[in-house]
């Protein structure tokens, strides 16, 4: 399990997904939307009943909360939460949000083909982060950054946000620490 979502995205004999913004339901509380994701990522409010202990939870298209489990406590290897640790220290909790290419499809299969980086996702929410995922629509991105400390990008998705992007986020954001993910490398590149 931790080699499927941990792995490098260099072989694409599985094919990438077309990205692309996908059309989304705009709903007029889209603010409380994003507030119950942030409270459910922090493990409080709305749970996973059926799998408890942390999650990523993914803010669908259709805006349903998604909750992808974490690997079970200490169940992770030392390496790989030390790596984890390396890029974001569980000593302070931060607020980590991801854009990244979400269909519901994506969301019930595997999730890692769509969102290459789900794997940091996944280790963040694991060393105690609160992690919520969306696509990043215009009529969302305020809402969604809102109160991150952290947010990632896939860098596939850059040409689909709106130009503004960035600046929509930071001014939302907690403390801004804006990273793209380029998936020709499999890196994180600190644009703010």
């Amino acid at each position: 399990m931790f080699k499927r979502l941990f792995r490098r995205r260099n072989d694409q004999t599985d094919g990438p997904h077309p990205l692309r913004m996908p059309e989304v339901d705009e709903l007029p509380n889209v603010e409380e939307l994003f507030e119950k994701a942030r409270k459910a990522a922090a493990g409080e409010g709305e749970q996973a009943l059926e799998q408890p202990g942390q999650h990523v939870v993914v803010v669908t298209p259709g805006r349903m909360l998604m909750f992808q489990a974490c690997p079970p406590p200490g169940s992770m290897s030392h390496s790989q939460v030390a790596s984890i640790q390396q890029m974001i220290s569980p000593k302070v909790k931060r607020k980590v949000a991801a854009i990244a290419y979400i269909e519901q499809s994506t969301v019930t299969s595997d999730i890692s083909k769509a969102i290459p980086f789900f794997g940091f996702l996944l280790g963040f929410a694991y060393i105690g982060h609160a992690v919520w995922v969306f696509e990043g629509h215009p009529s969302a991105l305020a809402a969604g950054c809102r109160d991150a400390d952290v947010l990632i990008v896939d860098g596939g998705m850059v040409p689909h946000l709106q130009k503004d992007w960035m600046a929509i986020a930071s001014s939302v954001m907690r403390n801004p620490e804006i990273y793209v993910h380029d998936r020709a490398t499999y890196s994180l590149r600190k644009v703010s």
